[in-house]
């Protein structure tokens, strides 16, 4: 660092498949700074995270004695360096205790582990997920029981008693959304796509509400889209707030019958689909309390790198003054 700056004691950082995030910390745990970009690991090649790292690191500053402690698919078997899975059930503790050092580099850094349900049954994986999970245990201690919904892309449904994941499940939500706004004969009732659903709307609560009723008949549910707007002028906004509620109200209606029974969860999101989110699980009679996921993510991290290198922080707090 420059002289007068922040020493910074570790760098966190969570690499996705389409986004890339870095924060540098300080002896307390508190961020130094931040940086955001579009370069996530479907944008780099086998060869150039390394080089791409130091390269970021060096404009910020960051001296090679610094390690770094990582999460995201970077550590999957398409990123950086694969990271063997923990087995589920597991504490969280153990995914830690997972981590692996990334070879032929001069730093140290190092990747957290994900998530693998190995059941015939019901086989499943999450990366990335379990380092917001990390966070939110450390923030809620035991408190942190029940269940927790983490939306997204590919959203996930976390059962977790006293540290302890004990079953999770990932249904197919954000990217089906996509897939039909651009790929299917949807896309021409959403016009655009790109539609901001009103969370409150009456399509919106409808379909959520539908989907809570009716499982068993999404496809047809989705489909009728299509001929609404054709034959009763269902307009662009209540096309995407009905195909929205519809598949939002089918992942509760799906966890609701996979955990039940189901009382309140901890959602984990932020933003736009925080909301709708938040919205479909009052309608569906479930308590939510909303975490922002990226404050949990850093969390996560923060709280790891603290138990592998201790010496590199004060023993005061961890972030946003938690304790310890």
């Amino acid at each position: 660092m420059s002289d007068g700056a922040t020493p910074i004691s570790v760098v966190a950082v969570d690499w996705g498949t389409s986004q890339l995030r870095i924060w540098p910390l300080d002896r307390d745990g508190n961020v130094a700074a931040t940086y955001k970009s579009g370069e996530g690991m479907r944008n780099v090649s086998p060869s150039g995270f390394a080089s791409l790292l130091e390269q970021h690191l060096t404009s910020l500053e960051i001296e090679h004695s610094v390690p770094v402690i990582m999460c995201g698919m970077v550590g999957s078997r398409q990123g950086w360096c694969e990271v063997p899975y923990v087995d589920m059930p597991c504490r969280l503790s153990d995914i830690i205790e997972g981590a692996v050092a990334v070879p032929n580099v001069a730093r140290d850094i190092r990747i957290l582990p994900g998530l693998a349900n190995r059941s015939t049954q019901t086989p499943d994986v999450m990366r990335s997920e379990e380092t917001q999970l990390l966070g939110l245990h450390k923030l809620l201690g035991d408190d942190l029981r029940g269940h927790v919904c983490m939306p997204g892309s590919h959203a996930k449904w976390v059962r977790i008693e006293k540290g302890v994941v004990i079953d999770f499940a990932t249904s197919l939500t954000g990217e089906l959304y996509a897939a039909l706004g651009s790929s299917s004969v949807l896309k021409h009732a959403l016009a655009s796509g790109d539609q901001k659903v009103d969370a409150q709307s009456g399509a919106f609560v409808r379909a959520v509400r539908a989907s809570l009723a009716e499982p068993a008949t999404i496809l047809t549910r989705l489909f009728s889209a299509r001929p609404n707007s054709l034959l009763h002028d269902l307009s662009n906004d209540d096309a995407a707030a009905h195909i929205s509620g519809t598949i939002i109200g089918q992942d509760i209606a799906g966890a609701m019958a996979r955990f039940s029974p189901m009382h309140s969860v901890a959602l984990v999101g932020s933003g736009h689909l925080g909301t709708l989110y938040a919205s479909a699980l009052e309608i569906a009679g479930l308590k939510a309390q909303l975490y922002d996921g990226d404050e949990l993510a850093l969390g996560g991290l923060c709280h790891a790198a603290r138990l592998m290198w201790p010496s590199r922080f004060d023993n005061r707090t961890n972030f946003k003054g938690m304790e310890r």
